[in-house]
């Protein structure tokens, strides 16, 4: 069972290449898997090309991208389980999920992936990496439909290749092939049922959400990233991703984002909102400032653009309050940088100023719970 499933759907899902989803995966069917992968010997005796030693090889190159020099991620229960859950809610949408009764059907496999995918967010910078290694492609994921028109006619094949006897005669039968390409997040979408199935697996994978702040399934969730953003390698990766991206566009995202989390508005994943957690986001996007400021071309005035303005109004909020969360304790403000740096503050604030006070008096109410004492609980 493990070898159809490594070859079939993990290998696909590292490297690429057709996702082949069978029957839903229940506890049984991991416990099968699990005491397999126990049971496999060393990969390094094996065929290189043979499915569990390819995919060992395929994590490996992810996560040398993130941590140079790491071993190669094992085969171990976290892994299957993360992959069955996302298996499972694959099976959720597939063709064959027809007819009387779909709904209910839908509501148990949901109900197994939720099982499977309720892990506690990675504890090490090794552990957040090794999850991502299996779930960095979950955004390319897409469902090839194809209609084929003939003289009498056409059928489609949702997420099936055309039997060759469809295909038959294709000159004599005029037979012509239509392809579409649907992304299983943008637009297909997961069944309501599987919704917090699909939130667990990003709470216990949730460094491809950091890394691509502009996904929007899930909405970007404080909740889910902050315990990856603890860990100095990854902060500095999930950094330069929003560099790459535009500070202004992610930082926007990451700003919307620090209101639902501080409004306690977040899905019921993930970290519960805290003044520590808050202040440490508003450090996160005036940190992703300074490194703006820092590598950008300084002759250069920056372009007006209309990315940005829930970032500038957030840290107007925060400079105004409290600059101990925007301004480093050993840069200087009279520095090259610091005055680089309180002239981006300047432009930021006349942007805020502009978009009104109720938007600036919300950002300030955040910074204020951010310097919120922590409270303990009082026997009376």
């Amino acid at each position: 069972m493990l070898e159809p499933f490594v070859a079939d759907f993990l290998l696909p899902l590292v490297q690429g290449g057709p996702l082949r989803v069978a029957r839903p995966l229940g506890p049984r069917a991991l416990a099968r898997l699990t005491e397999e992968a126990g049971r496999v010997g060393r990969l390094e005796e094996m065929d290189p090309s043979d499915p569990l030693p390819a995919l060992s090889s395929a994590r490996r190159a992810v996560a040398a991208r993130l941590l140079p020099g790491a071993p190669a991620p094992p085969l171990d229960a976290t892994t299957l389980r993360l992959g069955a859950a996302l298996h499972d809610l694959l099976a959720m949408a597939h063709p064959d999920l027809v007819g009387p009764g779909v709904g209910r059907r839908q509501e148990r496999i949901a109900e197994a992936a939720l099982a499977l995918a309720s892990i506690a967010a990675p504890g090490s910078v090794r552990e957040a990496v090794y999850r991502h290694t299996l779930l960095a492609r979950l955004g390319e994921i897409v469902r090839v439909d194809r209609t084929v028109h003939f003289w009498l006619g056409q059928r489609t094949f949702v997420g099936r290749t055309p039997p060759a006897r469809v295909l038959a005669l294709p000159s004599l039968r005029r037979v012509r092939v239509e392809s579409a390409r649907r992304s299983w997040l943008r637009e297909i979408g997961i069944p309501t049922a599987g919704r917090r199935a699909f939130l667990a697996l990003n709470v216990a994978s949730p460094l491809g959400e950091a890394l691509d702040p502009l996904r929007l399934d899930p909405p970007l969730g404080w909740g889910r990233i902050l315990p990856v953003l603890r860990f100095p390698p990854l902060a500095r990766a999930i950094a330069g991703a929003a560099l790459e991206i535009g500070v202004d566009r992610a930082g926007d995202a990451l700003a919307g984002a620090l209101y639902r989390f501080a409004g306690l508005h977040d899905p019921p994943f993930g970290l519960v909102a805290s003044a520590e957690g808050v202040a440490f986001a508003l450090e996160f996007l005036a940190h992703l400032v300074w490194l703006d400021v820092l590598f950008s071309d300084a002759r250069e005035e920056p372009p007006a653009m209309e990315a940005g303005l829930e970032l500038a109004v957030m840290l107007t909020a925060a400079a105004r309050t409290r600059p101990g969360l925007v301004w480093p304790v050993d840069v200087p403000q009279d520095s090259d940088l610091g005055l680089a740096f309180r002239a981006r503050l300047d432009r930021m604030a006349a942007r805020a100023a502009a978009a009104g006070s109720p938007r600036l008096a919300a950002a300030l109410s955040i910074v204020d719970f951010a310097g919120a004492p922590a409270t303990q609980p009082v026997a009376l």
